[in-house]
This record gives structure tokens, C-alpha cells and sequence, in this order.
């Protein structure tokens, strides 16, 4: 039974001020139709003319509202409580996480609705009747789904699963008949869904579009804590080749068929494998952009005009001090194709630019992204290293809101205890250049 939603804040300009919500109120239904998340709220205060019922107090309100041409809201509504994770697959990652992470890290979701709203990954044997009906009601769409094998008991294998498992078709079948579209990934454990399973996936896929809208093919990660889970092989730079090798000629193949790119291979691949990533210009790769896919060629892609604007714009003065010292700092993966850009700027002159890796202890050697660098890994290593001036991090092994590390440490405790600026750099190669000359006797380089 729905329970309403209760608002957590109210901004003074907008529709809800004006009929007179406030903060707690508990929205119960609109038009007549009872709301049990923020979804329910969306969808069903699409309309102009609307019947707002809620609860404040343990009284009942009831008012009419027209909403003006763009007016919003103007509310915050509580987030609902996410569904855990039923499945227990020898590849998550949550189960390979050390003790000592921030709490919120052990959760596992698994819930259509965070499909939705943030592109999470789910693999739908938690979906209920009612649950199917309203993503077709309520039309929510795109999904993203977790297929990892279409063979149902390699699947329920991967799954941890013994029974209980629907073949994922049945799933994909349902949500392509009712015109409701879905991404899809599948994580490659060496020894398990790969060879001859891995064509079969894709081949049972190719079926799919165009309600299948891209799949992502993804490495494996293992962390060093996987004693109480089943065994898995590594991705080696031998195994990445061979992989590449055998998708090659199959994603060509989709994008002939297609007319546009679907089947994609993460960067991490082509990474490990020491092959050249793919740029994806002009390709949407957005929905896969998590998994990994056309991040590097993102990265890359304003290089050369970055290149031209430094040595078109930069003159190099005769410099009698010490030149500044700028550290950058990566993972390992990241390192390869940041090497010959901290290169080029070192041949400016006026500046010295040091690239520092860091190596993933709190992981394991095999975790290699910058995204999952721990604090005290990186204050470790830079205490190993001569001080620099300042500090390059990326942005992406921070948490947004309050710049917290996975294990709790805090930008402001790290650039303490090195006694030195720490500045988190996002974006493209042109963000990192442009942090990189700011403070020096360089002017940034243009955006434009």
C-alpha cells in the first residue's frame, strides 16, 4: 500500500509554496492517484489541472492547484529506501570491499526505480508483476540491465543463484514487446562467461534492438579480499588482446547492421591489452559512460588544439627562480596516456610537472583506476616523493558533496598533512592543462 512521500523542504517561489505545502507534509495523492515515491509524483503531476491531497499533523488537506506555463514545484522530496540486492555474484565488487569503508559503500541495490532515475545496473529477479506493470504504465524507460549470460544456468551460476532464475530473455522479450528500451553489460570472469558463452550473449542479444539500445562489454575487477568468494581468473594484457580480438570484427559488424555503434568494449581493454582506445567522436556514449566506455578518448579528444594554444600562446621568459613544482596524481590505468602529456609540458619551460602513480594497496595491485584510489594510499605515496608546490587529483575518487575518500580520509586532512594545496581537477585533458598552469607565469588556456 502506497504511503505518500513526505516533502523535506520548500523553496519560496514555486507551486508548492503558493497553495501551501510546507516541510513534513506527507503528499498522499494527486488526482486521485496514491503516490509511494518521488516516480509516482512525477508522473502523475504531468498534468496542468491537479487535486493535491496530503497529511500534516494527522489532518487531512486537500487543494486544487493550476500550475503556470514553467512554473516548478519548488520542492524536495525524501528519497525512497532502495531494495537490497538478493543475488550474491562471485564478481561484485561490494563483496570484495576491506572492512573500514564509509558504511554506505556495503549496501548492494537492486532496484528498477535507481535503474531509472540513475542508470544503475540491475538484473531484474527481484522484479515483481507489479513491478513490470507500472515500468510499462508508468513508461520508465530506459532500463539498464545486467545480462552477464543468457544461458540461464551460467546465468544463475554468476548470479550465485541455485533456483529461482528466469532466463533474462523472458525479461528482455517483456520490456522489447512493450516498447520500453534497456541497456545492457556483461562482466567478463575469465574461465566462466567468456568464449563460447560470451558469442552466445551477444548473439542472443543482436535480437534485441532497437529496444536494446548498447551493450557494454566489461573486465572483471578483483580486488585483494576475495578469500570467501569463488575463484576467478585475472584479466592479463594477453587475455585483454585476445578479447578485443574476438569483439572486433563483431562490433563492426553491429555497426553495419545498425547503422550506428551498439556493442562497445570498455577502455579498460584496450588499456590493459597496451592497444590504441577508441575516440568515439561524435558517438552518445553517455548511457556506458560509467562502464568505462569512451572515457579515455573524452579525455583526449582537445589535445591537439590544447597543444597548438600552449605553444601558440606561451612565450617562455627567462626564468631566474626556482621553476614550480605541480604533481599530478593517477592510478595506473590512467598513467599510460597521461605520460606523454605531462612530456609536452615539461618542454615549456617555467614549470615542473611530475606525474605520480599511485598504487591501489587498499584493492590490490589488480585494481588499477584512479576512481578507487583510498586517501591514505595517496598520502603514502606522495610522503615517499620530494614535496611538489601543489597538487593535481582527480576528481573522481572524491565524493562530491563533501570530498570524502572511500576510506573516510578527507581532501582537507590530506592537503594538512602534506601541508600543501590539493585541487580536484574533472573533465578533459584542457581542465588538467588549465590547472596545471594556474598560479605560473602561464595564462590558462582557452575554452573556446
Amino acid at each position: 500500500m502506497n504511503a505518500g512521500v513526505v516533502i523535506e523542504r520548500v523553496e519560496p517561489a514555486g507551486a508548492a509554496a503558493r497553495i501551501g505545502l510546507r516541510a513534513g507534509d506527507r503528499l498522499l495523492s494527486i488526482n486521485g492517484q496514491l503516490l509511494g515515491d518521488q516516480i509516482d509524483v512525477q508522473f502523475y503531476s504531468a498534468a496542468r489541472r491537479l487535486r493535491v491531497k496530503w497529511l500534516r499533523d494527522d489532518v487531512e488537506c486537500e487543494r486544487w492547484v493550476y500550475l503556470r506555463p514553467g512554473e516548478p514545484w519548488g520542492w524536495e522530496l525524501e528519497p525512497f529506501a532502495p531494495r537490497r540486492c538478493n543475488n550474491r555474484c562471485p564478481f561484485c565488487f561490494v563483496l570484495q570491499l576491506p572492512r573500514g569503508l564509509r558504511r554506505a559503500l556495503y549496501f548492494r541495490d537492486e532496484d528498477y526505480r535507481l535503474s531509472f532515475l540513475y542508470g544503475h545496473y540491475i538484473t531484474g529477479t527481484n522484479l515483481t508483476a507489479g513491478d513490470l506493470d507500472r515500468i510499462v504504465r508508468q513508461r520508465l524507460s530506459p532500463l539498464y540491465i545486467s545480462v552477464h549470460a543468457t544461458d540461464p544456468q551460467l546465468r544463475a551460476r554468476l548470479l550465485g543463484r541455485t533456483s529461482g532464475i528466469p532466463p533474462v530473455t523472458d525479461l528482455l522479450d517483456f520490456l522489447a514487446a512493450h516498447d520500453i528500451q534497456f541497456h545492457a553489460q556483461i562482466v567478463v570472469c575469465p574461465g566462466w562467461n567468456d568464449g563460447a558463452a560470451l558469442l552466445q550473449t551477444l548473439a542472443d542479444l543482436r535480437r534485441y534492438p532497437p529496444a536494446l539500445r548498447s551493450v557494454a562489454v566489461v573486465p572483471v575487477g578483483l580486488t585483494a579480499h576475495r578469500d570467501h568468494l569463488p575463484d576467478i581468473r585475472r584479466v592479463t594484457p594477453r587475455y585483454a588482446a585476445a578479447t578485443i580480438e574476438v569483439l572486433a570484427p563483431i562490433m563492426r559488424q553491429w555497426r553495419r547492421a545498425l547503422g550506428e555503434p551498439v556493442l562497445f568494449a570498455a577502455d579498460e581493454w584496450y588499456l590493459r591489452a597496451g592497444l590504441p582506445v577508441p575516440d568515439y567522436r561524435g558517438v552518445d556514449i553517455a548511457p556506458q559512460f560509467e562502464n568505462g566506455v569512451g572515457m579515455v578518448g573524452r579525455f583526449l579528444r582537445p589535445w591537439r588544439q590544447v597543444e597548438r594554444r600552449l605553444q601558440k600562446g606561451i612565450s617562455v621568459p627567462a626564468v631566474k627562480f626556482r621553476r614550480p613544482a605541480v604533481a599530478i596524481i593517477t592510478g595506473v590505468s590512467a598513467s599510460v596516456f597521461l605520460k606523454p602529456i605531462v612530456a609536452r609540458l615539461n618542454q615549456l619551460g617555467g614549470l615542473r610537472v611530475r606525474l605520480i602513480v599511485v598504487r591501489n594497496r587498499l584493492f590490490g595491485p589488480t585494481v588499477t583506476v584512479s576512481g578507487l584510489l583510498a586517501g591514505r594510499d595517496i598520502l603514502d605515496t606522495l610522503l615517499a616523493h620530494p614535496r611538489a608546490d601543489r597538487y593535481l587529483l582527480p576528481a573522481n575518487c572524491l565524493r562530491p558533496w563533501d570530498h570524502l575518500f572511500l576510506d573516510g580520509l578527507s581532501l582537507e586532512q590530506l592537503a594538512d598533512r602534506l601541508g600543501r594545496p590539493i585541487v580536484p581537477v574533472e573533465g578533459t585533458c584542457r581542465e588538467l592543462v588549465n590547472a596545471v598552469v594556474c598560479g605560473s607565469h602561464f595564462s590558462a588556456v582557452s575554452n573556446q
